[in-house]
This record gives C-alpha cells, sequence and structure tokens, in this order.
C-alpha cells in the first residue's frame, strides 16, 4: 500500500481521461467477448453503461469539490485510481473470457492492489468527533 501512496498522475487531466478511456476498452473488450461466446444481452450492457456513467460523475464531481473547496487530500486522483484498478480487472477478465489468456501474474497483482485499496484507508484511521471531544476533555 505505500507503494500506492506514491503513484500521481502525470496530468490532472488524465484523472478524468484515464478512467473514461479504461471504460471505453472494457465496454468494448466485453462486447467482443459477447460476441464470441454468443451470450450478448443489452440489458446487462445498458446496466454497465449506466453504471459507468456514474463512476465518471462521480469522479468529475470529486475532482470539481477538490477545486472548489480546495481539499488537501487528493480524493479525485484516490477515486480515479480505484477506477482504473477495477477496470483494468474488467478487462482482463473479458480477455479471459474471450479466449485471450492473460497471464496469472496480472490478475493476481490488480486483485492485490483492489483488495489493499477497498480494506485499507489511505488517510488513516477516522477519528470520531465524540472522541476527540472526550480527550480534550481530559
Amino acid at each position: 500500500m505505500e507503494n500506492l501512496k506514491e503513484v500521481t498522475f502525470t496530468s490532472r487531466y488524465w484523472i478524468l481521461l484515464l478512467p473514461a478511456i479504461l471504460m471505453a476498452a472494457d465496454i468494448l473488450t466485453g462486447w467482443i467477448q459477447a460476441t464470441i461466446n454468443g451470450t450478448w444481452d443489452s440489458t446487462k450492457m445498458r446496466k454497465g453503461l449506466y453504471r459507468k456513467s456514474g463512476e465518471l460523475l462521480v469522479v468529475l464531481l470529486s475532482y470539481v469539490i477538490y477545486i472548489g473547496i480546495n481539499l488537501p487530500v487528493d480524493i479525485p486522483a484516490f477515486i480515479a485510481g480505484y477506477i482504473v484498478v477495477m477496470e483494468l480487472l474488467s478487462v482482463c477478465e473479458n480477455l479471459n473470457q474471450a479466449g485471450l489468456p492473460v497471464p496469472t501474474w496480472i490478475t493476481k497483482r490488480l486483485n492485490k492492489v483492489a483488495k489493499d485499496l477497498t480494506e485499507e484507508d489511505p488517510m488513516g484511521p477516522v477519528k470520531d468527533k465524540k472522541d476527540s471531544a472526550d480527550n480534550k476533555a481530559e
């Protein structure tokens, strides 16, 4: 997890572009694997597009809030990084299902990063306001 904290985007634009590009790659590889396997389902595709639209909206809104409030923590980069890892995993799954083997070390590493991102808070433990008030009173 320490290495993940040092990863930064080379430009603020990539916070919006990279997730969008990888979402497009996920949609394309999903369409390809569904066509190859004969499992095309427009309802599933539509739900996926709605989910991806929501994810892009979250990245965009977090970026607007980050700029508007001038937060000290780069929340948009963290959210975008999480989405990037999830989309890379999804692309790997689609490629595997389409018959193009992806080396297991790649998916294992991406799964480890995803697990680290979902289990460990990069900003540390959150202190309860009540606990802080009790500590000041002592």
